[in-house]
């Protein structure tokens, strides 16, 4: 027999040993837990945590307290604006190392941490705004916010009623349907009487006993070609096999029905925008077709544009300073496979610029209307102003001693007094400023184009030295010859100042690219190549006097000094040349020929 007594001591005897063992445990782990640091960052690299101090990372703060009593640690809202995302109970640091934005508040003190309900397609998330559209933007459809609910519940339910399908109903006698969402039909599966919905069953549904016939006729819906039944209910996505696309009268998405279609196959009413389709209709005699119709675009020079894709197109002769009357820019825009042609503002007033950018499916080009900046064109004297990107001018080389006057046609008697204008002109050496494209005029009106245009007007002052050339082929002058020897070697005229070049047609036809570049100015074809002669007047002074020797006699003699003044014109050849379109003043070359006294 075991002695009772004996056990229970045992008994006592272990459980105060055990007791004797763990006191000095317990005492050492409250010794421990009164050495406690709280380590802004640990050496594990975990932020904001109680352990022992040589766990505290160097460089970081650390204290013998509790992480909860310390400014570095504090816990507060941590609000993530890229996704939209707002966690509570963050430390500061943890918050600020991961790239959010710190607050002490809390979640409902914060405006952007306000939840509502974020209703995408037939799914629901009760979230921030933010994170209602970042949802949005990672599936690729439109979001519907509202604020109004306030609970998960209410949201959630709120999703379900956008659920679709067959909504049917008793009316004049005879059953019928209508393929709408649970919340517009009211009603449920297993009421009595009243609309009943079907969740994901079309009109069609054999089952239902509607008096809704499927596949009737096809439309244009969210894009894509769908059937329609007899009672008018969108159906599946057209298919020309047909008992696949109706799916035994049960809702099948798109991508099941057929694959998307770029245009070729025209047996699938699958559209895919990024493809370059949508859905078109085609009107007939009796009925209408649906079709998926190519997106892109083909311009007036037979070329292939994207969609959305803008281009430049101007009329012929355009740019360079040779736009012709009655041109104009245009930017022409390809949309849904049509082309939209947007004209710039009229009298060139607006130009037409256009850049391109390398994309996967080739280069897409991007066109705008701009203000034509020409107005200071003709005041730049050299070249490297006149071409800077704050105006819209060219410099046209080699203008032959032209002298550009704003004064209008002068004449011969007033010769002098022009002249004497000269210092307040642009003198153009090597060449001239003028407008990259030239601006349209009413110069049929009186007004300043009259004005524009005759600031390009030009005079080309060529001085002659009339002699001989003697028996030793010297040159010798008039007032140092004879009647006799004049008549016996022939009288030649020598250039001794101004520029031969000023005595060939070219000349003329440089001065009148010019004024053609002031604006609708010159002789030049308007935009339906009909050329225009009376923008001009080009005339040569000489010395009116019957013979050579007249004509030395009456320059010695000032008071029988007499002009003859010629008007000239252009060529046949030299209006070929003309490419541009203008009317309005031209220039003026005025030749004197004379002797050197």
């Amino acid at each position: 027999m075991v002695n009772r007594k004996a056990i229970i001591g045992l008994e006592f005897l272990f459980v105060l040993l055990f007791v004797i063992s763990v006191l000095p445990s317990i005492f050492a782990a409250d010794s421990v837990s009164e050495a406690s640091y709280c380590c802004e960052r640990s050496t594990s690299g975990a932020w904001c945590v109680n352990a022992p101090e040589d766990q505290c990372s160097s460089g970081y703060s650390a204290a013998p307290t509790s992480c909860e009593t310390t400014s570095y640690c504090q816990l507060g809202t941590c609000y993530e604006s890229e996704e939209g995302i707002c966690i509570e109970n963050t430390p500061q640091k943890v918050c600020e190392n991961d790239g959010g934005t710190w607050s002490e508040k809390s979640v409902e003190q914060l405006p952007q941490c306000q939840l509502g309900c974020c209703i995408i397609a037939d799914q629901a998330a009760f979230v921030p705004l933010v994170r209602c559209k970042r949802l949005s933007t990672l599936f690729g459809i439109e979001n519907n916010y509202r604020t109004d609910i306030t609970d998960e519940m209410t949201c959630i339910a709120t999703a379900q009623s956008q659920d679709k399908g067959a909504c049917v109903y008793d009316e004049d006698f005879q059953k019928t349907c209508e393929f709408t969402t649970r919340g517009e039909c009211t009603g449920a599966e297993d009421a009595e009487g009243g609309k009943v919905f079907y969740k994901d069953l079309l009109c069609s549904f054999e089952d239902l006993a509607t008096n809704c016939v499927k596949q009737a006729s096809t439309t244009c819906y969210k894009g894509d070609v769908y059937w329609v039944d007899s009672c008018g209910n969108y159906e599946n996505v057209y298919s020309n096999d047909e008992e696949k696309s109706w799916n035994n009268g049960r809702v099948l998405e798109p991508s099941k029905v057929c694959d998307p279609s770029n245009g070729d196959d025209k047996t699938c009413g699958n559209c895919d925008y990024m493809l370059g389709t949508r859905c078109s209709e085609s009107s007939g005699f009796f009925n209408s077709e649906a079709f998926c119709k190519k997106t892109v675009c083909v311009d007036s020079s037979n070329s292939s544009r994207i969609n959305g894709e803008s281009w430049c197109v101007k009329d012929e002769g355009a740019g360079n300073g040779e736009d012709r009357v009655g041109s104009r820019y245009y930017r022409e825009l390809c949309v849904d496979g049509e082309v939209i042609v947007e004209p710039c503002a009229d009298f060139r007033n607006e130009i037409c610029i256009e850049s391109s950018t390398e994309t996967t499916i080739g280069d897409f080009s991007s066109a705008a209307c701009k203000v034509n900046k020409w107005q200071d064109c003709i005041l730049q004297e050299d070249e490297e102003d006149c071409i800077k990107e704050s105006r819209d001018c060219i410099w046209i080389d080699d203008i032959v001693n032209g002298t550009v006057i704003g004064a209008g046609l002068w004449s011969i008697e007033d010769k002098d007094e022009q002249e004497d204008k000269t210092e307040s002109t642009i003198k153009s050496k090597s060449g001239i400023c003028v407008a990259k494209v030239s601006p349209g005029l009413e110069f049929w009106k009186e007004g300043n184009a009259q004005g524009i245009c005759a600031v390009a007007n030009q005079r080309c002052v060529v001085t002659y030295e009339v002699g001989i050339i003697g028996q030793t082929g010297e040159w010798r002058t008039a007032d140092s010859i004879s009647e006799e020897e004049g008549n016996l070697f022939g009288l030649k005229r020598k250039v001794i100042e101004g520029s031969q070049d000023c005595l060939d047609d070219n000349w003329a036809l440089k001065a009148d690219q010019v004024c053609s570049a002031m604006g609708d100015c010159g002789g030049y074809v308007n935009y339906n190549k009909v050329y225009t002669d009376d923008g001009y007047k080009w005339t040569e002074a000489i010395w009116d006097a019957n013979t050579l020797w007249e004509t030395i006699s009456s320059m010695w003699k000032t008071e029988s000094k007499s002009w003859k003044v010629e008007d000239k014109e252009f060529s046949s050849n030299d209006k070929i040349k003309i490419k541009g379109g203008f009317v309005g003043m031209l220039m003026v070359p005025i030749i004197i020929g004379g002797i050197n006294e």
